[in-house]
Order: structure tokens, then C-alpha cells, then sequence
């Protein structure tokens, strides 16, 4: 009786309890394992409590995001005395109380009748439903958290500079505003409707589309673009300030935090907007109204395309610090004086122009030389940059193994697109040829990508830059002046939208590399000779080979091996008179001191004294001593060997080269007749 007695009063004790009771996020444990049994999605910050036995305040009214000064005590009933939570209310305001609990689950707040004659399909749409307004409410919260337990404390202990609070955590009173306005919506409709919601298209679309969702753009954009910075210059304060340290660390110990630390909270609202997009589709799945289907998918395209934005104002801020850490880090000595690159380029800002896109690549000069640089795409260059350290080199490199200062063998490290068209590398899938022109010449890039969908990714964002060059779209990012110091504002104007930049094409376009025509003579002269056969690029971006040089070295070569193991007989050697020793021994030394430039004249000699029957004495000595016999040792017979297949190499090449000409001979006159011009 005791018991059943005691089971009765507490009964009548949780009936009693007001409305906000029920929605308390720690029930009894009957109402506990019901819940238990419920899916539900954990968001991006809906995480649990780190306690299970903190008693929650009642819910209040926020005031348009204002702060009441009074304290809110906690509700009456079972749980921790209040002096066990003084501390903590202390330092809490009412909407973060508001906020700490967990939302309800609409179960069970709606009516059981209600349930009962929900079908399937309804059932999974309510739970969407439901999980976008819990989400919304745990992403409020943390967003709260945010703000007063941290930016709004920085600059009470004079920490930070408002400026400086202005600069990290862009626009948050606003953006906590906005989507409180959204969660307030979400809870009237469940109100309204008794916690069972008939159409949520209305408050979605006026809340992601028209004018509404621009604004949510664009505040969304500026927060979301600064958070790489934000925690950039956090950490670096943290490290330099011990005291700014200090308040970090017993900040993120904070049971409003959650066990996160600031760096896991800032990012919340990029992860809270890939979110809408999933949620508001799978609503639209389970919904069979056609009108309010459509709607809420229209609704998920806006969200998409806000995503989307977002992106790439990220994107467009990232690239802008990576310039300036580059910028900061630039050498320009590799740059001669004595060259017009060093005029042109040895102030130059990179922060100036707009950064498209930068990678790894190997820069192949020659085929002997390749380098590893850091290749930047700007909106009018191309610039490759040495890592050299701590310094990103700006160096030329000729294409010669002879010290070349300038003219066309040294190769600049920064490209102009203005006048730049591309191709492939036929022997490697992973090259490609960066051409650059101009009135009086060409120079020729071999760059090779990590891999093949790089090389094509590279391929295409430098022929849609040169396009739009061409199209004289704007490149440059104008930026207002200043040093850009450690938590300096005037570094972190909002980069200019792509649509104002002129952004990047679809890569649906047609083979870039072949469908490059253009009206220049010289591009249609290369076309036309490729079609041809000729391998023009490949030619232009190798070393010069000098075969007819290398062959003649080798007949100079032979000519001393031979001539240098004459051996003569013992009855030669005694008849032999003095005089003819020495000519033979003179005759050997003019051998070996000839150069490769006297090799003709001296062939014609030695053939006119075979021919000659009847001559002076020394020349018919000289004739009988090379007639001695030839003795070569093992080791010459080896080294004689190979330089004769060196030398029938050579031959070959240079009937190659004949050929060659002879090809191009006719190739340029047919070009010439169908009124090409290569002049």
C-alpha cells in the first residue's frame, strides 16, 4: 500500500508538472526508454550534454535576440539544488538558457490520435520535419555560444578591439538573428498545427528565396569566407599571448561548449548550410501535396545555389591569402638586372590579381632538365615559383647548356596569357605544351601535371582564362591599401563574386587542345605542318643535337686510334732510314693535333696521295709505313667497335635529317600555294 501510495503521488506530481516539464530533455526513465528507441539525426552540432543530471530552465521568450538583466531560476521539482548551478546560470543569458535544452521530439507532444491516422509516408515526413527544426535549435544554441561565451567576453576584457571582433567572427549578431527569426517560424507552424505540420513550403521558400534568402547569401558568405582566417589569427594570438591563451582555454571548458573547442565551433554555419539542401529534399519526398512539393523543391535549389556561392567566396578568400603568403615569401633575385624581366617583374604584387587556380608541376626545360615548381594561374599569368627554403623563387632558366642571359634560349617564370595557346604532348599523356607568342618569336613551356585528371583540370582553366582575357573581362582583385598585419581589417575586404570576376566556363566544352584555331598565321602554320607529321613543338623545346659535328668527332676519333697502333716489321724498321722515321713520327703528330674543322681537307689530301703512282720520297715512305700492318690490343679492338656503331648511328640520323628537309621543303610549298603565309 506504502508503495503503491508513493507510485500515485509522484503521478499526480508529473501531471501537475506545467508544460515546460514535458519538454525537459531529462524525463523518467519509462519516458526515457521510449525516446531511446526514436532515430535521430545527429547534426553537425547537435551533440549530447556532457552531463546527464543538469536541470534545464524553462524556455523564454527572447526579445529580438536582446538579453534580459534579470536572473531566470530554474523550474521547481527533482534535481541539483540551486546553488549546485548558481555558477553557471551566472554566466549564462536567458536565450543561451533557453537554448541548452535539447528540442522536444514531436511525438510526444503530438496527440496520440493524430499519430494514429498518420500513414507511413506522413510518418517519415514529420520526423524531416522534425529534424530540421531540432537541428535549427541545437545550430542557434552553438551559434549563442558563440557570442557570449566568447566574442562577447573577448572584448569585456578588453582582449580584442571590436574592430578586431568584427574582422573574426564577421556579422554574428545579425547572423544569429536570422536564423533565430527561421527557428521561431519552424515553432509556430508546430504550434499552430499541434505539433503534426501541414505545409512548411511557405516559411522554407520565404526563408532561402527572393529577396530574403539574398540577404541570408550574403551574410552567410562573408562569415563562412573569414573562418580559415579567423582561426589562423587565433592560433597565432594563442601562441603570443598568454593571457588571450588563457581566456581560450577555460572559455572552451565551459559546459555550454559542449566538449568543443573554438576552432570545431566557428566552422558550424559552412556545415549548417550543407545541411538545408538534404533535409528540405527528403521533406519533399514524403510530400504528396504537387503544389507543396514543388515549392519546398524550390526551396532546396536556392539552398544549393547559396551553397554554391558560399563556396566559392571560400574558395576566392583562401586563394587571396595563399597570394599573400606567397607575396611575403617571394624572391625575385633569380631575375637578372641585366634583363628586361627584371624591369618588368621584380616589384611585383601578386595580391594585385586574382588568384584562379595553383598547383604542383614539373617544369621540363630540357630533357635533361625538369623542375619541380609551384604553378599559379592568375587572370593574365601564368607564374611558376621555385621552392627554395622558406621562399618562392621567381628564376629563368635557359634552355641551352651554354650561361645564357636572355634572347629566346632563357625562359621567363612568368607566362602572359594574352597571347597563349596550348597542346598536347604526344609522347607523355601528362604533358602539355604552354605556347607563348609574340611579334618575333615563340617560346615553348613543357609543363607535366601530377596526373592525367590534373593535366585536364589544368588544361582547362587556363583556356578558359585565356578566353576570357580575350573577351577583356576584369582579372585584377582590387583590394584597399594597408600592411595586412596580424588582425588587421583592411585585409579582409570580401573577395569580388565570380560573376563579377568572371568566372571559370563549364568544362563541357570541346577538346581544348585541338579546337584552338585561330586567325594568327603562325598558329595555322603549326596546325597545318602537325597535320603534316612534323612534330614542330616537340623539335622547338629539345636540344639542338649538332649530329653532323658529333660524326665528324668520331671519324677524328677513329682516324687517331688507328693510326696511333701502326706497327711496323722488323725489315721495314731496319730499312728504314732515318729521315723517314721522322716523317712517319711528324705524320702521326699532324694526325692527332687536327681538329674536326680540317677533317674535310684532310681527307682529300690522304686521297690524292693514294692516288698519286709516282711522288716525292716522303710521301711514298709515308705511304709504305701505313701500309704496315695494324696490331690493336683487346682494348682498342673494344673502343674502335663501338665508335664505328656510334658513327653508323650518326650516318643514319643525318639521312634522317635529309629526308626531313626534303619533307618540309615540299610541306612549305604546299602551304605557300593554298596561300598560307609563313614569313
Amino acid at each position: 500500500m506504502t508503495l503503491l501510495f508513493g507510485s500515485q503521488q509522484l503521478m499526480a506530481m508529473k501531471v501537475a508538472r506545467s508544460e515546460s516539464a514535458r519538454v525537459d530533455r531529462h524525463p523518467s526513465r519509462r519516458r526515457g526508454s521510449s525516446r531511446a528507441k526514436q532515430s535521430r539525426s545527429r547534426s553537425d552540432v547537435d551533440l549530447q550534454p556532457p552531463s546527464a543530471t543538469t536541470t534545464t530552465a524553462a524556455p523564454l521568450s527572447p526579445q529580438h535576440l536582446h538579453p534580459f538583466d534579470s536572473l531566470v531560476l530554474p523550474p521547481e521539482g527533482p534535481g541539483p539544488s540551486a546553488s549546485s548551478i548558481s555558477t553557471q546560470l551566472e554566466e549564462m543569458e536567458p536565450r543561451l538558457l533557453e537554448f541548452e535544452a535539447d528540442s522536444p521530439n514531436w511525438r510526444e507532444l503530438a496527440p496520440p490520435e493524430g499519430l494514429s491516422r498518420l500513414s507511413k509516408k506522413e510518418t517519415k515526413r514529420q520526423e524531416v520535419i522534425n529534424e530540421l527544426f531540432a537541428t535549427e535549435h541545437a545550430h542557434v544554441r552553438m551559434l549563442s555560444v558563440l557570442q557570449m561565451i566568447f566574442s562577447k567576453p573577448l572584448e569585456r576584457e578588453e582582449l580584442l578591439t571590436s574592430t578586431e571582433l568584427a574582422a573574426i567572427f564577421p556579422n554574428l549578431d545579425e547572423l544569429i538573428e536570422m536564423h533565430y527569426n527561421f527557428y521561431e517560424n519552424l515553432k509556430k507552424l508546430r504550434l499552430d498545427d499541434n505539433f503534426i505540420v501541414k505545409s512548411i513550403s511557405t516559411t522554407v521558400l520565404s526563408r532561402f528565396g527572393g529577396t530574403e534568402g539574398d540577404w541570408f547569401q550574403k551574410l552567410t558568405a562573408r562569415f563562412c569566407s573569414h573562418q580559415s582566417w579567423a582561426l589562423d589569427q587565433i592560433k597565432s594570438r594563442q601562441k603570443k599571448d598568454p593571457r588571450f591563451n588563457s581566456f581560450i582555454l577555460e572559455a572552451e571548458s565551459k559546459p555550454q561548449c559542449r566538449r568543443l573547442q573554438l576552432k570545431d565551433i566557428i566552422p558550424i554555419e559552412m556545415q549548417r548550410l550543407t545541411k538545408y539542401p538534404l533535409l528540405l529534399e527528403n521533406i519533399a519526398k514524403s510530400t504528396e501535396d504537387p503544389t507543396e512539393k514543388e515549392k519546398i523543391q524550390q526551396s532546396a535549389e536556392c539552398c544549393k545555389r547559396i551553397l554554391n556561392h558560399v563556396n566559392e567566396e571560400v574558395k576566392e578568400m583562401e586563394n587571396l591569402l595563399t597570394l599573400k603568403d606567397y607575396q611575403r615569401r617571394l624572391d625575385t633575385s633569380g631575375l637578372k638586372p641585366s634583363t628586361s624581366l627584371y624591369t618588368e617583374y621584380k616589384n611585383i604584387d601578386l595580391t594585385l590579381r586574382k588568384m584562379l587556380y595553383e598547383g604542383p608541376v614539373t617544369w621540363r626545360v630540357t630533357k635533361e632538365k625538369a623542375i619541380e615548381v609551384q604553378c599559379v594561374l592568375l587572370g593574365d599569368m601564368l607564374v611558376l615559383l621555385q621552392r627554395q627554403d622558406d621562399k618562392m623563387v621567381l628564376k629563368c632558366h635557359s634552355k641551352s647548356n651554354m650561361a645564357v642571359q636572355e634572347g629566346k634560349q632563357m625562359l621567363s617564370p612568368v607566362i602572359k596569357l594574352n597571347s597563349v595557346f596550348l597542346r598536347d604532348v604526344a609522347t607523355d599523356r601528362k604533358a602539355f605544351y604552354v605556347i607563348f607568342t609574340w611579334d618575333s618569336g615563340a617560346q615553348i613551356y613543357e609543363l607535366v601535371a601530377q596526373s592525367l585528371g590534373e593535366k585536364k583540370l589544368w588544361t582547362e582553366v587556363i583556356k578558359s582564362t585565356v578566353d576570357n582575357l580575350k573577351k577583356g573581362e576584369g582579372l585584377r582583385l582590387t583590394l584597399p591599401p594597408g600592411s595586412g598585419g596580424v588582425l588587421s581589417p583592411t585585409t579582409l575586404s570580401a573577395p569580388l563574386s565570380p560573376s563579377e570576376n568572371g568566372g571559370l566556363k563549364s568544362s563541357g566544352d570541346k577538346d581544348i587542345l585541338t579546337d584552338d584555331k585561330s586567325s594568327d598565321p603562325r598558329h595555322r602554320l603549326i596546325d597545318f605542318l602537325s597535320d603534316k607529321g612534323f612534330d614542330l613543338i616537340g623539335h622547338s623545346n629539345s636540344d639542338r643535337d649538332n649530329t653532323a659535328s658529333s660524326a665528324l668527332d668520331e671519324v677524328m676519333s677513329l682516324k687517331r686510334l688507328v693510326v696511333g697502333s701502326i706497327s711496323l716489321s722488323d725489315a721495314s724498321q731496319q730499312a728504314q732510314k732515318p729521315g723517314q722515321e721522322m716523317d712517319a713520327r711528324r705524320s702521326m703528330e699532324e694526325s692527332q693535333s687536327k681538329d674536326t674543322g680540317a677533317a674535310e681537307k684532310e681527307e682529300e689530301e690522304e686521297e690524292e696521295n693514294s692516288c698519286e703512282v709516282e711522288g716525292g720520297a716522303p710521301k711514298a715512305e709515308e705511304e709504305r709505313s701505313i701500309s704496315a700492318p695494324i696490331v690493336l690490343t683487346q682494348d682498342r679492338m673494344e673502343e674502335v667497335c663501338r665508335r664505328l656503331l656510334s658513327l653508323e648511328e650518326k650516318v643514319k640520323s643525318l639521312q634522317t635529317v635529309e629526308e626531313e628537309h626534303h619533307r618540309l621543303q615540299e610541306a612549305l610549298s604546299e602551304f605557300s600555294l593554298e596561300g598560307g603565309n609563313f614569313q
